[in-house]
């Protein structure tokens, strides 16, 4: 990975809401990653943590305070010119939590799907727009009839595969998940997460996968980032944070995943972490190495003791 270049590069992402005129939120404070043309990205953390804000912030739905985003190395942090943001708009993607919410009613499936297609490029013929769209829904399973009904005769899992659908017309580099699965049943989104990974196979695309089940992101992602109050307390490949956790949020988050053998899940011990008591401080910390992709936030007494042996 070291000779590849990075897709998208996020360096210290700052994102502050001004609440009153003395006070702002700090959803993101100092966030860095990079995500690689065709791996997933998970980013965990409880609600509130400031995952979807970095998602909406890389997109341009909202305009970071401060810090650097990268993507196929031009700055879209700042003000675009027309082609940056036109490449952006066609090139990085967003599926959201709630595919009714996001899908318009009144529309039929064949024109949800082709929206971007007649955004950008309106001149298209309709029958290759047709055979566009035809196309990715035989990429993510749905039928060549399913284009003439309407988003409300839909299953959950179907309309998420619309949703899917819809940002891979644009042929993007990248698709941000935003807590994608987390409204859908449990088998339901086995199927729509497996879906992402054969879509995956087939265009080498990359996926930021947002999500707070960790199972799921284990299952899909080759590099995790954890995220707590803003601050991304640890990332690493996947096996790096589950074999060897080292911040104490992340051992709190793993302890707490319920495990499949019941003599194992009797003897399970959630560890529990309350930042406030903690004594920690994120803002004095930084990301150290500590062996591979292995990173964690931390001043270099935190981490001495951290690693401590017993």
């Amino acid at each position: 990975m070291e000779n590849r270049k990075p897709l998208l590069e996020v360096r210290n992402l700052k994102q502050h809401f001004k609440v009153s005129r003395k006070f702002s939120v700090k959803a993101v404070d100092g966030v860095s990653f990079e995500i690689y043309p065709g791996e997933t990205y998970g980013l965990v953390g409880e609600s509130g943590s400031g995952k979807s804000t970095i998602g909406r912030s890389i997109i341009r739905l909202y305009d970071p305070t401060g810090g650097s985003i990268l993507f196929k190395e031009e700055d879209i942090s700042g003000k675009m010119d027309k082609k940056t943001e036109k490449n952006l708009r066609m090139k990085m993607q967003m599926i959201f939590q709630d595919p009714m919410a996001s899908l318009n009613p009144r529309k039929k499936v064949l024109d949800l799907i082709a929206l971007g297609l007649d955004i950008h490029h309106p001149k298209m013929d309709p029958e290759e727009r047709k055979k566009k769209v035809y196309d990715i829904l035989d990429l993510v399973g749905l039928s060549h009839e399913h284009a003439s009904r309407y988003p409300h005769q839909f299953s959950g899992g179907q309309r998420q595969r619309i949703g899917i659908a819809r940002a891979l017309v644009m042929n993007p580099d990248l698709i941000i998940a935003d807590e994608a699965i987390s409204a859908l049943d449990v088998s339901i989104q086995a199927q729509v997460v497996n879906l992402m990974k054969e879509i995956q196979e087939k265009t080498n695309i990359a996926y930021l996968f947002i999500a707070h089940d960790l199972s799921m992101v284990r299952y899909i992602s080759d590099r995790i980032g954890v995220l707590h109050f803003g601050h991304l307390v640890e990332t690493g490949t996947t096996e790096e944070i589950f074999e060897n956790p080292i911040h104490p949020y992340t051992k709190s988050l793993l302890s707490a995943i319920p495990h499949p053998n019941p003599v194992t899940e009797r003897e399970r011990k959630s560890m529990t972490y309350d930042y406030a008591s903690s004594g920690i401080d994120y803002a004095k910390g930084v990301l150290q190495n500590v062996g591979g992709t292995h990173q964690v936030l931390a001043t270099e007494e935190e981490l001495q003791r951290w690693t401590a042996v017993g």
